[in-house]
């Protein structure tokens, strides 16, 4: 049967969003206005799918993916309450970030408090390089769903803790740019191998109820496609995620355990946008529309993306080095006394000495 065009865009039966409160206050989400640097305030904030993509914009602009408080503090912890979240991220100042369960889970309770209908999902993150069959862990990737348009039950998927860096419509197929056009992301539906489930009895045909999505490359005249997480449409609640975040910290071993990692996307100056894209006229841009590049630490590098550029900034070979890269390219302070914690870490830099 063919799927109702009324239906796309929708979650599962036609179910609509509520709104409810944030637990922030007023004054709270007027300092994180602020923070993002967005034109306005509360007063004359109107929800809109506009007002939203630009809201996912500039917070992904001003906080990065990162994890550094698991390896550079005394607790090893990362505090996803949301009282934690407003003083790392909104009252500390420089450039703190977090990974997924903290800069989502600001954005969750901003919107409310903005008049948003959202509600929180999860993700289970696939471990699998581009081309390569997904393997994917468990529920440890939250994600948003928000119902931007008054009157309608239209759903969009957020998510500033991946590469997503707008709203995308919840609908088989949808593709948006990414930070510049040598990246798209679509998202698609598929059904496990492994599922116990089927559409009718004894027809062997997996129901196609988890959605993807796909983030496809252009590298040296190529494409790369690789399916960077899957959900489903459940809402997930704070307990749940609790429970994913102790997991994750309590790990020794797997990616965050073995990385610091911190991505930080900023706004290509015209010089930046020409070359990804000549015949742009970049004085029509605006922060909805501009292209992005990215920030990325990752091993004992940091780079800097330009569409499919990458440039070398800094090569590390201790933590100390890696601590003063973290505050140059990113404004996020590690204090000299903080590097111990670090030691005997899967994260931990070795001074590897040429003895040739």
């Amino acid at each position: 049967m063919a799927a109702n065009p009324e239906d796309r865009g929708k979650l599962r039966d036609g179910l609509w969003i509520k709104r409810t409160s944030s637990v922030y206050s007023p004054a709270q989400i007027s300092r994180w206005l602020s923070k993002i640097q967005y034109p306005g305030d509360i007063p004359s904030f109107q929800p809109s799918l506009d007002s939203l993509c630009l809201l996912v914009r500039l917070s992904l602009t001003t906080f990065p993916f990162e994890n550094t408080p698991l390896h550079y503090t005394a607790a090893h912890d990362m505090d996803i309450t949301y009282e934690g979240l407003y003083k790392r991220l909104v009252e500390t100042q420089g450039g703190n970030g977090f990974y997924c369960f903290g800069v989502n889970g600001l954005l969750f309770q901003m919107l409310k408090g903005l008049g948003f209908r959202v509600y929180t999902g999860s993700g289970r993150i696939n471990e699998q390089a581009p081309g390569v069959t997904p393997i994917f862990h468990a529920f440890v990737h939250m994600i948003l769903f928000v119902q931007p348009i008054e009157g309608s039950n239209t759903t969009y998927l957020v998510d500033v803790g991946s590469t997503l860096v707008r709203p995308i419509l919840l609908a088989e197929g949808e593709t948006v740019m990414g930070a510049s056009t040598s990246e798209q992301h679509t998202l698609t539906r598929d059904a496990r191998t492994d599922s116990s489930l089927e559409s009718s009895p004894n027809s062997q045909t997996p129901q196609k109820f988890e959605w993807r999505l796909e983030s496809v490359q252009a590298k040296d005249q190529a494409k790369s496609t690789r399916v960077m997480y899957s959900f489903i449409e459940d809402e997930f609640f704070e307990a749940d995620f609790k429970a994913s975040n102790e997991g994750i910290v309590g790990l020794t071993s797997g990616f965050f355990w073995e990385n610091i990692v911190c991505t930080k996307y900023f706004w290509m100056d015209d010089s930046e946008v020409r070359e990804v894209d000549e015949a742009i006229d970049t004085a029509a841009l605006t922060p909805l529309t501009r292209y992005m590049g990215r920030l990325v630490m990752a091993g004992d590098a940091v780079r800097r993306h330009i569409g499919t550029r990458t440039t070398v900034l800094r090569a590390m070979k201790t933590d100390e080095e890696r601590a003063e890269a973290l505050k140059e390219f990113f404004d996020i302070d590690i204090p000299q006394e903080n590097l111990m914690h670090i030691q005997g870490r899967g994260a931990e830099l070795k001074v590897r000495i040429n003895r040739d």
